[in-house]
């Protein structure tokens, strides 16, 4: 309310100044033309406590800017909704992007694991391997979406650039099928939904968190074919939708 008062009265102000400053010797105006000198205060208003102004972008300045640049991203990371084994993936990141919302990218990643504490407590217990998959590797084409960018500040002492944006993606991912005579590698088609958040230090470099799913229909099978002496008949379980999600941290850098 203080701010609209205080357009009017210097709205006002303006108009009042404008109409007296004229001098003695100027030729009297008609009624239409000095019509046309007032400021009309209801547009006035009407624009200025407009919700929007089309030609008004939030962020009008951004300091570093991704349109037309490559990216190449090395990233670490672990799984944490495997239920039956634990380890790291290391990956890399080749994107480009076409403007400040869209690009594409391609994505490898690479995975080191080996069996979780719920594994290892149950051959303790049971003495027996449960059945199950290991993710070994994978790769995907993406397409990426930026809908947010902001400016924050750090203790008022310097200003952190950053983005979020969502990839979508489809390409393979190569598992095993953990056996007694010796592990099975497969692969399937496999599809991708990312999260990931990038912090500007410079022009070339940030830093860059991914929250990514992928999921895949996988072969089953049980681990053992011959058990307490007796070979074990039916192992094929089928297959089964298998989701992998895995937080990643890495470091970018923009050429």
């Amino acid at each position: 309310m203080f701010k609209k008062t205080l357009l009017i009265f210097f709205v006002m102000t303006a108009q009042a100044f404008a109409q007296t400053a004229t001098t003695p010797a100027a030729k009297p105006t008609t009624t239409d033309s000095r019509g046309s000198d007032k400021l009309d205060i209801k547009k006035l208003e009407n624009k200025y406590w407009a919700a929007k102004d089309e030609d008004f972008g939030v962020v009008q300045n951004r300091r570093y800017v991704k349109a037309e640049r490559f990216y190449l991203t090395g990233k670490a990371g672990i799984p944490f909704n495997d239920a039956y084994s634990t380890g790291t993936i290391m990956g890399l990141d080749l994107g480009y992007f076409l403007n400040e919302r869209w690009g594409f990218e391609l994505s490898y990643d690479s995975a080191d694991m080996k069996n979780n504490d719920a594994v290892d407590q149950f051959i303790s217990t049971y003495g027996a391997i449960p059945d199950h998959n290991v993710i070994q590797s994978s790769y995907f084409v993406s397409a990426i979406w930026v809908p947010f960018y902001a400016k924050m500040s750090a203790l008022d002492k310097a200003i952190i650039y950053f983005d979020m944006g969502v990839s979508v993606g489809l390409g393979n991912v190569n598992y095993k099928i953990a056996k007694q005579e010796g592990d099975e590698s497969k692969s399937a088609f496999g599809y991708k939904l990312g999260i990931f958040q990038q912090i500007f230090f410079s022009e070339h470099f940030a830093l860059r968190a991914d929250l990514i799913n992928t999921w895949s229909n996988q072969e089953q099978s049980k681990y053992y074919y011959n058990y307490g002496g007796n070979a074990i008949t039916g192992r094929d379980l089928g297959s089964k939708m298998v989701n992998d999600t895995s937080l990643m941290i890495g470091i970018t850098y923009w050429h």
